[in-house]
Protein backbone atom coordinates (compact mmCIF):
# COMPACT_ATOMS: atom_id res chain seq x y z
CA UNK A 1 0.00 0.00 0.00
CA UNK A 2 2.07 3.07 1.31
CA UNK A 3 5.78 3.18 2.21
CA UNK A 4 7.07 3.38 5.75
CA UNK A 5 7.35 7.00 7.26
CA UNK A 6 9.55 7.12 9.86
CA UNK A 7 12.49 4.82 11.36
CA UNK A 8 12.88 2.63 14.31
CA UNK A 9 15.59 0.56 16.02
CA UNK A 10 15.16 -1.83 18.20
CA UNK A 11 17.36 -4.27 20.87
CA UNK A 12 17.60 -6.51 23.34
CA UNK A 13 19.73 -6.90 25.79
CA UNK A 14 18.59 -9.82 28.37
CA UNK A 15 14.71 -9.17 29.41
CA UNK A 16 14.94 -5.83 28.24
CA UNK A 17 14.27 -4.42 24.60
CA UNK A 18 15.05 -0.56 23.85
CA UNK A 19 13.40 1.47 21.42
CA UNK A 20 14.68 4.50 20.00
CA UNK A 21 11.64 5.74 17.28
CA UNK A 22 11.76 8.88 15.26
CA UNK A 23 10.57 10.69 12.72
CA UNK A 24 6.34 11.03 11.42
CA UNK A 25 4.92 7.17 11.66
CA UNK A 26 2.29 5.61 9.22
CA UNK A 27 0.51 2.78 9.65
CA UNK A 28 3.35 0.47 7.69
CA UNK A 29 5.47 1.98 9.84
CA UNK A 30 3.77 0.72 13.20
CA UNK A 31 2.99 -2.51 11.88
CA UNK A 32 6.86 -3.10 10.76
CA UNK A 33 7.42 -2.10 14.43
CA UNK A 34 5.08 -4.46 16.04
CA UNK A 35 6.51 -7.33 13.92
CA UNK A 36 9.89 -6.71 15.36
CA UNK A 37 8.74 -6.34 18.78
CA UNK A 38 6.60 -9.92 18.35
CA UNK A 39 9.75 -11.13 17.10
CA UNK A 40 12.00 -10.06 19.47
CA UNK A 41 9.94 -10.90 22.74
CA UNK A 42 9.35 -14.79 21.13
CA UNK A 43 12.54 -15.69 23.26
CA UNK A 44 10.48 -14.57 27.09
CA UNK A 45 7.97 -17.10 26.65
CA UNK A 46 5.64 -14.80 27.95
CA UNK A 47 7.85 -14.12 30.82
CA UNK A 48 8.27 -10.68 32.48
CA UNK A 49 9.79 -8.33 29.89
CA UNK A 50 10.76 -4.59 30.24
CA UNK A 51 10.87 -1.74 27.40
CA UNK A 52 12.60 1.78 27.25
CA UNK A 53 10.83 3.82 24.37
CA UNK A 54 13.09 6.34 23.58
CA UNK A 55 10.41 9.36 21.67
CA UNK A 56 12.76 12.53 21.86
CA UNK A 57 13.16 12.19 17.83
CA UNK A 58 9.74 11.12 17.18
CA UNK A 59 7.13 13.61 15.44
CA UNK A 60 3.41 11.67 16.22
CA UNK A 61 1.78 9.18 13.31
CA UNK A 62 -1.82 8.93 11.81
CA UNK A 63 -5.00 8.09 13.74
CA UNK A 64 -4.84 4.57 11.65
CA UNK A 65 -1.38 4.25 13.26
CA UNK A 66 -2.57 5.14 16.34
CA UNK A 67 -5.04 3.13 16.70
CA UNK A 68 -2.30 -0.09 16.27
CA UNK A 69 0.09 1.22 18.50
CA UNK A 70 -2.42 0.69 21.11
CA UNK A 71 -3.27 -2.83 20.16
CA UNK A 72 0.49 -3.13 20.23
CA UNK A 73 0.45 -2.09 23.62
CA UNK A 74 -2.53 -4.29 25.22
CA UNK A 75 -0.91 -7.58 23.30
CA UNK A 76 2.59 -6.59 24.65
CA UNK A 77 1.02 -6.20 28.19
CA UNK A 78 -0.37 -10.03 27.50
CA UNK A 79 2.83 -11.05 26.76
CA UNK A 80 4.70 -10.04 29.87
CA UNK A 81 5.16 -6.41 29.54
CA UNK A 82 5.44 -5.21 32.93
CA UNK A 83 7.00 -1.95 33.00
CA UNK A 84 8.08 0.45 29.86
CA UNK A 85 10.03 3.71 30.32
CA UNK A 86 8.80 6.68 27.99
CA UNK A 87 12.31 8.81 27.07
CA UNK A 88 11.14 12.25 26.27
CA UNK A 89 13.33 15.42 27.60
CA UNK A 90 10.33 17.23 27.37
CA UNK A 91 8.37 15.07 29.67
CA UNK A 92 5.22 18.19 29.05
CA UNK A 93 5.13 16.80 26.07
CA UNK A 94 1.97 16.61 23.77
CA UNK A 95 3.01 13.66 22.26
CA UNK A 96 3.35 11.72 25.61
CA UNK A 97 -0.59 11.93 26.24
CA UNK A 98 -0.51 9.31 23.47
CA UNK A 99 1.41 6.53 26.23
CA UNK A 100 -0.75 7.80 28.91
CA UNK A 101 -3.98 7.34 26.98
CA UNK A 102 -3.07 3.66 26.30
CA UNK A 103 -2.20 3.21 29.61
CA UNK A 104 -5.03 3.74 31.34
CA UNK A 105 -7.21 1.10 28.86
CA UNK A 106 -8.19 -1.91 31.25
CA UNK A 107 -5.31 -1.35 33.23
CA UNK A 108 -5.36 -3.14 36.87
CA UNK A 109 -4.21 -1.00 40.14
CA UNK A 110 -1.22 -0.77 40.05
CA UNK A 111 0.86 -3.81 41.70
CA UNK A 112 4.36 -5.21 41.07
CA UNK A 113 3.27 -7.73 39.26
CA UNK A 114 0.66 -5.27 36.79
CA UNK A 115 2.33 -2.68 34.13
CA UNK A 116 3.47 0.49 34.60
CA UNK A 117 4.53 2.84 32.47
CA UNK A 118 7.13 5.95 33.38
CA UNK A 119 8.01 9.00 31.91
CA UNK A 120 11.54 10.23 31.99
CA UNK A 121 13.82 12.89 30.61
CA UNK A 122 16.74 10.75 30.14
CA UNK A 123 17.95 7.17 29.06
CA UNK A 124 20.10 6.93 32.11
CA UNK A 125 16.96 8.23 33.95
CA UNK A 126 15.38 5.22 32.36
CA UNK A 127 17.83 2.67 33.37
CA UNK A 128 17.56 3.93 37.23
CA UNK A 129 14.02 3.30 37.31
CA UNK A 130 13.92 -0.07 35.66
CA UNK A 131 16.94 -0.61 38.07
CA UNK A 132 14.48 0.11 40.96
CA UNK A 133 11.91 -1.91 40.05
CA UNK A 134 14.27 -4.88 40.11
CA UNK A 135 15.06 -4.46 36.56
CA UNK A 136 18.48 -4.56 34.99
CA UNK A 137 20.27 -4.37 31.59
CA UNK A 138 22.91 -6.63 31.23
Amino acid sequence: MFKEHGDFTVTRQGNVLIAYVSGAWNAETEKAYGAIIHDSIKPFNGGPWVLISNVEEWELCTPDCQKLMMQLAVECRSKGLKREAIVNSNIDSVKLDLFDKSARQDVPKPSTDSFQRHFVATDQDAVRWLKGEGYKLE
